[in-house]
């Protein structure tokens, strides 16, 4: 008997905390999803010194990644997890969206850039590598170890609960949050030093993935959830924005991004193409109570 006890006081912290996490599935991931990026980046690149690139990939991977798998195995089990892998391939959403984030918006990026930077000179480097470098970006970059959190699991849930486009938001304000301790290294996205040379450019940052944002949400919600299209849109974002342009550069792309959100919200009366996406796809159960209350003769419901 005393070892029942023992394991029965062992096991109910466990048991709490999981249907705690059920409850509030949004709140863990993004709390896991930021804190281990964070934990990870902070002791590498800030205390340590690491360059940028490769010693940022496990920061990568153990955030929105892993916390999506996590979360998704405690709220859903192993339906979920199939659900969530099987989207890495859908694949058929039709040409059109292919040709938005493969063509559409990586020109609107560069042209952008050709018209700032000065003449072709600025975009021809990028353009001579650019299939490669997509290639590197998309398997060894955001696009790939991102988008199972925040468009895997994030944006499936959040408009059943702000709506689609507070949900895109809050969405974007915490995906550019999670790049903060990236701004403590001089030269990412026209990070300089001091207060000023860090909040200023984090600042233009989130506003401009707050448009991002918008934009993801909107061909999320037209191909039916497919993560692939999402991680194709990031890797072309990526690959298109030079990792060293100047700061007026990295200013004027988030204008045109926020430009671009603001017609796409016009466009869609602010509901982002979220009524195809519940036509077209079951969404995930929102945060709901664990155990219900039974029914009762004459109670509404």
């Amino acid at each position: 008997m005393e070892l029942s006890n023992t394991s029965g006081q062992a096991t109910a912290p466990s048991n709490s905390l999981l249907q705690l996490m059920r409850r509030h599935p949004l709140f863990f991931f993004f709390l896991m999803a930021l804190g281990f990026t964070w934990v990870y980046e902070f002791v590498f690149l800030v205390l340590l010194h690491l360059p940028l690139g490769t010693a940022t990939i496990p920061g990568l991977i153990i955030g929105p990644t892993f916390s999506a798998f996590i979360m998704t195995a405690i709220t859903e089990g192993n339906a979920g997890m199939g659900r969530l892998l099987r989207r890495y391939m859908l694949w058929r959403v039709g040409l059109p969206w292919y040709l938005v984030v493969l063509i559409g918006i990586p020109a609107l990026l560069l042209l952008t850039v050709l018209v700032l930077a000065g003449g072709m000179r600025a975009v021809r480097p990028i353009v001579q590598v650019y299939p490669v470098a997509y290639v590197l970006i998309f398997f060894g970059g955001g696009a790939f170890f991102e988008e199972p959190g925040w468009r895997g699991f994030a944006l499936p849930r959040l408009p059943q609960r702000y709506g689609a486009l507070r949900g895109t938001i809050i969405l974007g304000v915490l995906w550019a949050f999670w790049h903060l301790p990236l701004f403590l290294v001089p030269g990412f996205n026209g990070a300089g030093t001091g207060f000023a040379g860090v909040s200023i450019p984090f600042v233009e940052f989130v506003i401009g993935t707050m448009g991002m944002a918008v934009i993801f949400t909107w061909v999320f919600n037209n191909t039916r959830g497919s993560l692939l299209l999402a991680m194709l849109l990031h890797a072309s974002a990526d690959t298109a924005v030079p990792g060293a342009a100047s700061p007026q550069v990295f200013l004027t792309l988030y204008v045109v991004l926020v430009v671009a959100a603001l017609l796409i919200i016009g466009a869609t009366r602010g509901r982002l193409s979220y009524r195809r996406y519940q036509r077209e796809v079951v969404p995930p159960a929102p945060e709901a109570v664990v155990e219900q209350e039974p029914m009762t003769p004459g109670k509404a419901v």
